[in-house]
């Protein structure tokens, strides 16, 4: 039963952060409208040298984030790839039936 409660709150707290990182993501992108790039990194700089994460570290999270977003990563289709690999090499191999 802790295992299942434990799994609840880390799930929770998942989405919780997923939530908030949306809600930051529009706020910058609302000072990015309303100035500028320039002005909007300006404004959060300071936040994210108190953090520990530099400017262009944050602008790559930011090019990360919007290619995901456009279906540029398959993580799924890797692993789809690589499972059929492996299972290709463990036939050749004849530890596995064709």
């Amino acid at each position: 039963m802790k295992n299942l409660i434990d799994a609840g709150r880390n799930a929770t707290r998942e989405v919780l952060g997923t939530c908030r990182e949306a809600k930051e993501n529009h706020d910058f992108d609302d000072l990015v409208k309303q100035y500028d790039r320039h002005t909007a990194e300006k404004l959060i700089e300071p936040q994210l040298k108190a953090a520990g994460v530099s400017l262009e570290k944050f602008r790559v999270y930011k090019e990360v984030k919007v290619a995901i977003q456009n279906g540029a990563l398959d993580v799924s289709g890797a692993h789809s790839k690589a499972k059929q690999a492996v299972k290709a090499a463990l036939v050749n191999e004849g530890i596995l039936p064709a």
